[in-house]
């Protein structure tokens, strides 16, 4: 969710060492010293692998649930996106590749000594991540909450089981994106886990059943978000291409990273790529269409570890925009074992299939069915309020506060299997 696992690990690889690379305000303008950054009084600590923004889905689905930032101090580890945020009433970035413990205590009581820090939460998704919240933890002694969603540890490595195991272990409230995550690390750790699934700004959720626009082409649907692995790009293609059927693929950045292909030629094989849309636009722009196509992985072993461990654990947070904001239809086109399959069919609100191109259309008639739309968009309708970001912040910090969720609408909603 936060970006291209492929390309992210070329960029960690490349990064010099070193301490203290950048410090940046809320225009993203470099500033000279650290004595020109006021902290909120008192403030709460947001830990992230990278900036906050719109281009990858946890920044998307941070800014939804901290509206107003201006109270937060969010401290990045590392550069994806070339600085572009604006998120928190403070922002620091410290890019560690190889620091110790003493150099990341010793910057963290530099630049955060003066101000009186509530709370913390941290979004592991490299080793950095965990050392800085582990040693903030420490030195301010502020409660811990640990929210994953990119799973770096059970299906993919990247964070060790020693460093993960102590950064659970000191959280006092542990969140995890999806029900698949929850059972997969209390699985492993014997740890409680809470499902704090991705959610919709208020403003943007409708909450009576949507119907298509008079002017809807059943011969065409909506792909919304980025695409993590070519490997599904390539298969999608390949489906579509020469069918009738085409696909307006709304991604989060104009020139999608880490994937490769020609708009010309992606554009004849019925995949169009448009331009970022707008959050205010979404209701407007998804309800011309009938139906969603969110691709997935075949979960055949071919694609990359990290990629897979998108697949099996992280829940698009696409998905739940497309149920909240236009109501459609879903078709999962991957392995049935996937989270996004199972999202789809927790809930009734499509249908999953592989890569082939007889199940791809068979499936999307089949959606297109009256029937089918009504059923499907009266339950899109009926979950929506439930996946509004109104009030999650404070949920986050009330659950934190008390050790355990402040109510449990998210884990009834998605109970565990066992």
């Amino acid at each position: 969710m936060i970006g291209s696992p492929l390309v992210i690990a070329e960029k960690a690889r490349a990064r010099l060492r070193g301490v203290l690379t950048a410090i940046r305000d809320n225009d993203g303008t470099a500033q000279d010293g650290a004595a020109l950054i006021t902290l909120p009084d008192p403030a709460d600590l947001v830990i992230t692998a990278c900036e906050v923004n719109e281009l990858h889905g946890t920044g998307t689905l941070l800014l939804r649930i901290f509206a107003d930032s201006s109270s937060i101090i969010s401290l990045r580890t590392h550069n994806f996106y070339e600085g572009a945020q604006r998120f928190g009433g403070a922002q620091l970035c410290l890019p560690l590749a190889q620091s110790s413990g003493p150099e990341i205590s010793s910057w963290l009581r530099w630049y955060l000594g003066t101000g009186k820090i509530r709370r913390i939460l941290c979004l592991p998704y490299t080793p950095a991540e965990v050392l800085v919240a582990l040693v903030a933890q420490e030195i301010i002694g502020a409660p811990l909450c640990t929210y994953i969603m990119d799973d770096k540890n059970v299906c993919a490595d990247g964070i060790s089981d020693e460093l993960m195991r102590e950064l659970l272990s000191k959280s006092k409230l542990r969140l995890v994106i999806s029900p698949e995550m929850r059972d997969a690390y209390e699985r492993k750790y014997r740890m409680k886990f809470s499902v704090m699934p991705p959610v919709v700004s208020d403003e943007i959720v409708q909450r009576t059943p949507v119907r298509p626009s008079a002017d809807t082409n059943p011969r065409r649907g909506v792909l919304l978000g980025n695409i993590w692995g070519q490997r599904w790009l390539d298969l999608l293609r390949t489906v579509f291409r020469d069918s009738g059927y085409e696909v307006d693929w709304y991604c989060n950045q104009k020139d999608p990273s880490g994937l490769e292909f020609d708009r010309a030629e992606l554009a004849r094989d019925g995949v169009h790529l448009r331009d970022p849309i707008a959050e205010a636009d979404l209701p407007r722009v998804l309800s011309k269409y009938p139906f969603a196509i969110v691709p997935s992985d075949p979960l055949d072993g071919s694609s990359p570890a990290p990629v897979r461990a998108i697949a099996e654990l992280s829940l698009p947070s696409r998905m739940v925009t497309l149920m909240t904001t236009a109501h459609l239809p879903m078709l999962v086109v991957g392995s049935p074992r996937t989270c996004a399959a199972g999202f789809v069919n927790r809930f009734r609100l499509g249908a999953v299939v592989p890569y082939q191109r007889d199940a791809v259309f068979a499936a999307i008639d089949s959606l297109l069915d009256p029937l089918t739309q009504r059923t499907i968009r009266a339950e899109a309708a009926r979950l929506s309020e439930s996946f509004s970001a109104k009030g999650t912040a404070e949920w986050i910090w009330d659950s934190l506060e008390q050790g355990s969720p402040k109510t449990n609408v998210y884990d009834a909603l998605m109970p565990e299997t066992t």
